[in-house]
């Protein structure tokens, strides 16, 4: 029995397919991530950051910390540097986002995944990187999805000649159904089974990394690079009223927000058999734990269970992108310090070579009668989402597959933003004590929370293309 649920269907048969031919969830997880860049592009990629968690079949967990380091190692003055400012108009609201050489941290997915592979593979790198290769000579037809996100960072997908050679190879955006296509990409993947982390690490293509970076105001430097480490450690764990919530230690502050939201939830009266009361705990909690202003974030999740009873959680981002591909590799890069949840107008920057904060939450939920792996992209509404899902299956005790895909809530800057499908009850419940904003539709917008239970059932979420496979069966 398997289980896989993640944001395409390519990333979850891909997955599914090392599960069937005997891998374990963390050679599903590997292949998938590699895969990625070309069903999920701008959302994830090598050139990014993420998170793990493991909980083995004998019930111990397992937390990995590959997100990026903070750049500048080795300089005399580190400082905030001036990233590329470009304006994203949502209809109706106008982001702005930063991009550039400037706004590149240092990668750690690729060194991440290839830790976790060591330690924990049991199919050889070469084996599992071959989807990736083939995807990526072939090409993959972009969603309708992606197609729609292209279009909202159109700026920074079109800002270096690199970039637009992979997003607008004829001078203009991909459109939904042409095939998103590299090969550069394909000829790295190549060589990273003889050459491992040098492939990217060191040697000249770090060399090459840096002076493109430098070069346009970046701070990476080769010390940077050869410094990168996967963090692997126990899990954070929290218990309440009969449950246990495993989330990332370190740093990280997602997984402790959803904590936080399910703490806050318990600490008032609760009735579970009613839904509108239900909807209303959930809205008092995200207003306790109120955060500040965000918008949309380049963050996918994946989940899986395994035959041998090991469920993952995996959440990677690649932020929006800074506009720039590692020279030779066709990798794209992050833009995480041009990101206000991780690297705050209004502070200082942290001292070069320090793990920067994550606002990814992957989890694993254990009820008492079954597990989960579960997690979200969606920048603020990752929290949010998690939070949700887990309170519909704790107190609801809804199926998987209706808390995944229940209307959600969203308390922001004092307004609850509101998805259609609540009754009039809890609509009315709401607005007596909240301003709300009712969405016509379930939106992207709402995170795209994709799971797994120990008993072998997945979801996809498909507010964000969601794709689920379970053993021989799909969803």
């Amino acid at each position: 029995m398997y289980a896989v649920a993640a944001g395409h269907e390519l990333t979850a048969r891909t997955a599914a397919r090392v599960l069937a031919e005997g891998g374990n969830a963390y050679d599903a997880a590997v292949a998938a991530a590699f895969i990625q860049p070309l069903a999920e592009p701008v959302l994830a990629g090598m050139g990014g950051g993420g998170l793990m968690i493991v909980r083995e079949p004998a019930g111990k967990s397992r937390f990995y910390d590959f997100f990026t380091n903070m750049p500048g190692l080795g300089l005399r003055r580190v400082g905030r540097a001036r990233t590329v400012e470009v304006q994203v108009d949502y209809g109706g609201a106008t982001g702005v986002y930063h991009a550039g050489a400037a706004s590149v941290a240092v990668p750690g997915t690729l060194q991440g995944l290839l830790g976790v592979h060591a330690a924990h593979g049991v199919m050889p790198l070469g084996r599992l990187v071959e989807p990736a290769i083939a995807a990526a000579r072939k090409g993959e037809p972009v969603s309708g999805l992606r197609a729609y996100l292209f279009t909202l960072i159109e700026p920074i997908l079109t800002l270096t000649p690199e970039a637009r050679g992979i997003f607008a190879p004829e001078g203009r955006l991909l459109r939904a159904g042409e095939l998103l296509r590299n090969v550069d990409y394909a000829g790295f993947l190549e060589r990273l089974p003889g050459e491992g982390a040098n492939a990217f690490y060191s040697g000249s293509t770090a060399r090459e990394l840096v002076d493109y970076l430098q070069t346009g105001g970046g701070l990476l430097t080769e010390a940077d690079l050869a410094s990168q480490q996967l963090i692997a450690g126990p899990p954070r764990e929290d218990g309440l009223d009969g449950f246990a919530l495993c989330r990332a230690s370190g740093p990280s502050r997602g997984g402790a927000a959803v904590a936080r939201l399910l703490q806050s939830y318990f600490e008032e009266p609760h009735n579970s058999e009613n839904e509108a009361q239900h909807y209303l705990g959930v809205a008092r909690a995200m207003r306790r734990v109120a955060e500040g202003p965000g918008l949309r974030r380049g963050t996918t999740h994946l989940s899986i269970r395994d035959t041998e009873g090991r469920l993952l959680a995996m959440t990677v981002t690649n932020g929006e992108g800074s506009g720039l591909v590692a020279p030779g590799t066709g990798i794209f890069l992050n833009n995480m310090l041009g990101e206000d949840d991780v690297l705050p107008p209004d502070r200082l920057p942290p001292e070069a070579g320090t793990r920067l904060v994550s606002m990814m939450a992957p989890v694993v939920l254990e009820t008492g009668t079954d597990a989960y792996a579960l997690g979200s992209g969606g920048s603020k509404r990752i929290r949010t989402a998690v939070f949700q899902v887990a309170a519909h299956l704790l107190i609801q005790r809804w199926s998987l597959e209706r808390s995944v895909g229940a209307s959600r809530i969203h308390y922001e800057d004092q307004r609850l933003e509101i998805e259609p499908g609540l009754g009039p009850d809890a609509l009315g419940m709401l607005a007596g004590e909240f301003a709300v904003n009712q969405w016509p539709r379930k939106d992207f917008y709402f995170g795209g929370v994709h799971a797994v239970s120990l008993s072998g059932l997945a979801v996809g979420d498909l507010r964000r293309d969601g794709y689920a496979v379970m053993s021989q069966s799909t969803k």
